[in-house]
């Protein structure tokens, strides 16, 4: 009697060793499971940011920048900023002319850009073949403009040749009327004052900022307009226009 009991107690340890057994290979195949899971979602959204394009960053951080103003702005900026296109990176089978690391190739500071052909383009960057988010400031721009470089930044021009400021010509006021793309420093090339801006076609656009890199911070104004407006200039500002015609107020 004791042998067959001692047989059935052996017989039922085996199988609750057999059923933590099972218990055991759940748990690890459910936990290899969360983690392949946890894995493939880290994955997918990896690709949704990579597949964000530099276009959709510039419009949400345009959209982030601007300042409110009493001026009358246009209802469909996508569609002004298509027409002006003063903002898009050109293809990158464009070769630049230069790519200068600043601090060894050209010393830190701001430079006028004098544009060599009717559009030029300029990127200031943290590497020299970044990608969009190592991108500090780009244009595309006709005539001239300005920007400010720092030690260890890449400067990447095309078909434009950079200037010191302390050695940059003097755009003057009466050849404004014919430079419809370009950025003035106040007090350099256009005196301060209060002007009226006229679209030079259905819209246009105007900026004025304290850095010749615009940032929240420095940006004193802002605005697509498809009316006459008038704007109040100090010296030591930078005003942009695009598409757009400057007339002074007497």
């Amino acid at each position: 009697m004791s042998e067959k009991i001692s047989f059935f107690s052996k017989l039922k340890y085996l199988f609750i060793g057999f059923v933590l057994l099972v218990m055991i290979g759940i748990a690890i195949g459910l936990l290899i499971t969360v983690i392949l899971d946890t894995r493939e979602a880290e994955a997918q959204t990896l690709k949704e940011v990579e597949e964000v394009s530099p276009e959709k960053i510039q419009e949400e951080e345009s959209d982030e920048t601007d300042i409110e103003t009493p001026y009358e702005e246009v209802s469909d900026v996508k569609e002004v900023e298509s027409s002006i296109s003063e903002t898009a990176e050109p293809s990158r089978s464009v070769t630049p002319d230069e790519i200068l690391l600043v601090g060894e190739d050209i010393p830190s500071g701001i430079y006028k850009l004098i544009a060599d052909a009717p559009t030029a383009f300029y990127r200031i960057s943290a590497s020299s073949q970044p990608d969009f988010i190592e991108i500090k400031d780009n244009d595309v721009f006709s005539n001239f403009t300005y920007v400010k470089i720092e030690n260890g930044e890449y400067l990447t021009l095309v078909d434009a040749k950079a200037i010191p400021l302390e050695e940059a010509p003097v755009t003057s006021f009466e050849n404004v009327s014919t430079h419809k793309n370009a950025k003035y420093l106040v007090g350099k090339d256009i005196s301060a004052g209060t002007y009226t801006v006229y679209p030079d076609k259905i819209h246009g656009y105007i900026e004025v900022s304290n850095s010749p890199i615009s940032s929240p911070s420095n940006t004193v104004l802002s605005n697509y307009f498809s009316s006459p407006v008038s704007v109040s200039l100090s010296n030591g500002q930078f005003f942009k226009i695009s598409q757009s015609k400057i007339s002074v107020n007497q």
